[in-house]
């Protein structure tokens, strides 16, 4: 999930803001505060953790859950920020165990040690997440700032380290990594990938993928396009190159802004036309309110009691001769609801004249362009694949093509359309124009039906299922040591 760069400040500014109110607000009143912070939380094999350094772990982990929540909350994906502290103690305590656990294991197995090496790019990632830190600090506390130089250098150091985060934190973070990697190394070492279990799963992958692709063909052109792995092509796709001739940015930026103002108009259209329905419907309705009658009245005010009971009549006729329209179109333009509904539509129309109208001068402006290409396209011996690195303007396009079919629905009909009417392969389509410019396609490849060869994804099956096998030795070899390790926890001693 990416977030924007603005959202990414707002949500990292919340974050360090936590941390300081966190961090000052962990202080204990006791009477010997010394002695407090010497109290022991947690015992694994007889090393121990004091309550002023898990007091340091606890504070991280509270901030990394809060900040997944505030990232939660920037998509709309939950509606607040609700930690439970209890919680996130008795998962720290968990994880620090388990931490202190391997920790012990990797120095039994000498696997502590770093070379020269790896302590140089242990210390080269930190520098980078260091001065990463020492960025967003700046952009978070300091944007007004009048400090320069040295003293800005000094005060976003001071911010940070303040906050948890310092060089030594970042070392000893990769340091940790290490660790773990070397013991993950351990447990993965001399694990294999039958072929019984790379065919077993790449029939399980066909089976499932054909089973999805025939439910949902389009998902298949999305897929493939969007770089996912797939193990079966579904019938009736075909591989088609373009030349796009976009709009001028001019044209396409007054486009934008024309379609901009068009969507309120659009919206205010839509409301109308529900009041003109509800009108409708009450005319018709045999239980009115009293607001509702009310209503009808002040509508009905400027007709007479005939006209009145004759606009109910023409409303509920589903079929209208010619007359009997231009009698209705009459009586509804002394109602204020269809009046209201005429001006939005008006309002409407008029906008959405002048979006074509500004389409239409802004397709004129490049189909002599288009024109030209499509002649070069279609002249004999004309190379397709040699005019798109000269004229194309679709800087996405994969190098195969785009895979269509008539299930195709991510791309715009102006493109799908003509791509599938094209007949056989070679075939180079007039250019279709769209709200984009105009597309010259060219039929490139069939897409033949069924699964892919086991060859062409067997490495990355493979890696997969010895990943997955790796970090199930892990696992389990992990929590045989947790098993047999003497832990005691003192959560009490937090509160």
């Amino acid at each position: 999930m990416r977030l924007s760069q603005t959202k990414h400040k707002a949500m990292l500014t919340a974050l360090l803001l936590a941390g300081v109110l966190l961090l000052g607000g962990c202080s204990l009143v006791v009477k010997d505060p010394e002695v407090d912070a010497r109290q022991i939380i947690l015992e694994v094999n007889g090393e121990t953790v004091d309550k002023a350094r898990f007091t340091q772990i606890y504070n991280n982990a509270y901030n990394n859950a809060y900040q997944e929540q505030l990232m939660y909350q920037q998509y709309g994906l939950i509606q607040g920020i609700n930690l439970d502290p209890d919680q996130i103690l008795l998962d720290t305590l968990d994880a620090t165990a388990k931490d202190l656990l391997l920790h012990q294991k990797a120095h039994d197995l000498g696997l502590d040690g770093l070379t020269e090496e790896e302590t140089a790019a242990i210390q080269e990632k930190a520098q980078a997440d260091y001065d990463n830190i020492l960025v967003q600090v700046k952009d978070a506390f300091f944007a007004q700032s009048t400090l320069t130089g040295e003293e800005l250098d000094a005060a976003l150091k001071a911010k940070a380290e303040e906050l948890g985060f310092s060089m030594e934190v970042f070392v000893q973070s990769g340091k940790e990594q290490d660790l773990h990697d070397k013991l993950f190394a351990r447990f993965a070492e001399g694990l294999t990938i039958t072929e019984e279990e790379l065919q077993a799963e790449y029939d399980a992958r066909v089976s499932e993928a054909k089973t999805k692709y025939e439910q949902t063909p389009s998902a298949y052109g999305t897929d493939l396009t969007g770089g996912q792995p797939v193990y079966y092509a579904p019938a009736g796709y075909r591989y088609v190159k373009q030349i796009l001739v976009k709009l001028t940015s001019d044209d396409d930026s007054d486009i934008k802004a024309l379609k901009a103002e068009l969507a309120p108009l659009g919206t205010a259209l839509t409301e109308a036309q529900a009041d003109a329905d509800e009108f409708k419907a009450l005319l018709q309705s045999e239980s009115l309110s009293e607001a509702d009658q009310k209503y009808l009245k002040e509508q009905q005010a400027g007709l007479s009691g005939d006209e009145a009971v004759r606009l109910g009549k023409l409303l509920a006729l589903e079929s209208l001769e010619a007359a009997e329209a231009e009698e209705l179109k009459a009586l509804q333009a002394k109602v204020p609801v269809y009046q209201a509904l005429a001006e939005a539509q008006a309002a409407y129309d008029a906008k959405n004249d002048e979006l074509k109208a500004k389409k239409e001068a802004a397709l004129a402006a490049i189909q002599p362009k288009a024109e030209e290409i499509h002649a070069l396209a279609t002249a004999e011996g004309a190379n397709f694949d040699d005019l798109i690195k000269e004229y194309n303007e679709d800087t996405g396009m994969p190098e195969t093509g785009y895979p269509v079919s008539e299930a195709s629905t991510n791309f715009v009909t102006e493109f799908t359309q003509p791509a599938m009417k094209l007949s056989s392969v070679g075939e180079v389509s007039q250019p279709s124009a769209s709200d984009y410019g105009y597309h010259i396609m060219l039929y490139a490849a069939d897409i033949p039906e069924g699964p892919v060869t086991l060859e062409s994804v067997s490495e990355t099956i493979r890696a997969e299922l010895l990943k997955s096998k790796q970090e199930e030795a892990y696992n389990a070899g992990v929590e045989e040591w947790i098993a047999a390790a003497v832990i005691r926890k003192y959560p009490e001693r937090m509160d």
